[in-house]
């Protein structure tokens, strides 16, 4: 198993075989594994090569049957889309050994989580009664909907809490995994978005703040959560990789990081990760630290945002098209009391938003100063309403001295492409602006340095950020 240490040392990503593959790569020497096919005679069948020692045993019939592994269907599951299969799953993960994969069938309808309609409900309460350490839990196919585990429609009480999938941070959980696997909220047609706090109705994925403090190894591969009423994923304490996973269609958050502590840092890691359609951010960075590589987001009414109680965050290679508000923006809210670093640090590294609403970046320092990477960044076609600037930076925000970066801003309707204010220093090597409204840029008590400036159109998407297709579950 690929663990989060060894993700975050190579920083590369890793290569994901599928669930089939992953499981008999194991035992990679066993001298029984290819059978000859029955209607040839024994003795003239070939040595088959490499490639099909791979494409054979990805077909094993007796997957189930390993020891390694726990299939949902011996503990009652049934996935027919109309048994509730809850207690089902919960059972088989419970039984798991560490090294052991519990095994998540395929099916053509979906294995249904039910709700009693209490409200405060859980489908599946992985608490601390629960041994996860060394678990994987699995869906058979990389395809979403393959293994779907879908909430009966109006089974929950939507006036209060619920949630599909809860890890308790009561103690460190170390090497949990959970791979090929699509998380269907049944959000009713017509939803509104979800309460402020962000949890109202129904929640996909939370992993609760608790007396472990931190330091998990859990990790989300191949994964989609769509759907819900509320968050698709909320983390609040340290140590979770989503790698290649969707939010989709949801109420409220699609990325929700809001770990305080630094007991692992990054606190939360994202690597090719896609938030699309939800009805507040598509990633809304809270607390701590987190470096998100190989993002995409679409047409989320919020954006996507940061808050001043965060330390660190490292965006590099993000696409934003159509995100209602701001590609990316600070936010100030916070409430007395409430503990904000003296210096945070955002680094954004070949960044390109498209048709934002307001405006496409906005870095303003708010008690606290804030130093920014600001590197290789596209804003491109925005209406710049209740903004300042296609890009603005203010009170307080710093870049670094540099003459590689570049800076590209075209078509901001009723404002300047970029806005400098209140004590701010945007430093660039090779400014390129063409067609914005307000001018190139505008300086207020700010200053905006560059080396090279051209009125001049460069083409789209310049710094090959990714397309809709191109990142998120199931995209290998």
């Amino acid at each position: 198993m690929v663990t989060r240490r060894q993700l975050l040392a190579t920083a590369s990503g890793i290569g994901s075989v599928g669930f089939l593959g992953y499981l008999l790569s194991r035992d990679s020497d066993d001298s029984d594994s290819s059978v000859p096919n029955e209607s040839t005679p024994r003795e003239t069948v070939a040595q088959p090569t490499a490639e099909e020692e791979v494409e054979e045993t990805e077909e094993d019939p007796d997957i189930s049957q390993r020891e390694d592994v726990v299939d949902i269907r011996e503990f009652g599951a049934v996935g027919d889309g109309t048994t509730d299969d809850s207690e089902a799953i919960l059972r088989a993960i419970r039984a798991a050994e560490p090294g052991e994969t519990v095994f998540v069938p395929q099916t053509d309808d979906s294995y249904l989580l039910s709700f009693d309609g209490s409200g405060d409900e859980v489908a599946l309460n992985l608490g601390p009664e629960t041994g996860l350490d060394g678990i994987t839990i699995a869906g058979e196919r990389p395809a979403e909907g393959a293994q779907t585990l879908r909430v009966e429609p109006g089974s929950y009480d939507a006036s209060t809490f619920n949630w599909m999938l809860k890890l308790r941070g009561d103690q460190v959980i170390d090497g949990l995994t959970f791979r090929n696997l699509t998380f269907d909220g049944s959000r009713p047609p017509g939803d509104g978005p979800a309460g402020a706090d962000g949890e109202e109705s129904l929640l996909g994925v939370l992993l609760r703040r608790g007396s472990a403090n931190g330091g998990h190894d859990i990790t989300f591969q191949d994964c989609v959560v769509r759907n819900c009423s509320a968050t698709a994923f909320r983390f609040e304490e340290s140590g979770v990789v989503c790698e290649r996973v969707t939010a989709r269609g949801v109420g409220r958050h699609g990325f929700n990081p809001v770990a305080g502590d630094t007991t692992v840092d990054p606190g939360f890691l994202g690597k090719s990760i896609k938030a699309v359609d939800c009805g507040g951010t598509g990633i809304d960075h809270r607390r701590g630290t987190a470096r998100l590589e190989d993002v995409y987001t679409e047409n989320n009414r919020s954006g996507n945002k940061w808050k001043h109680h965060v330390e660190r965050l490292e965006v590099r290679n993000h696409r934003s098209v159509h995100d209602r508000n701001r590609g990316w923006r600070s936010n100030h809210s916070y409430e007395e009391g409430d503990e904000v670093p003296e210096t945070q640090h955002i680094v954004m590294d070949r960044v390109f938003v498209e048709e934002p609403q307001i405006s496409g970046i906005r870095v303003s320092g708010d008690d606290t100063n804030i130093r920014c990477d600001f590197n290789d960044i596209e804003v491109r076609q925005t209406a710049v309403t209740e903004s300042l600037g296609g890009i603005v930076f203010s009170r307080d925000v710093e870049t670094p001295s540099r003459t590689s970066n570049r800076l590209i801003v075209v078509r901001t309707d009723n404002g300047p492409g970029v806005f400098v204010g209140d004590d701010a220093v945007l430093n660039v090597g090779t400014f390129q602006h063409y067609a914005n409204e307000g001018g190139p840029f505008k300086a207020a008590r700010g200053n905006l340095h560059y080396e090279e400036k051209a009125n001049v159109d460069p083409g789209r998407n310049v710094f090959g950020t990714p397309g809709r297709d191109t990142v998120g579950a199931f995209t290998e």
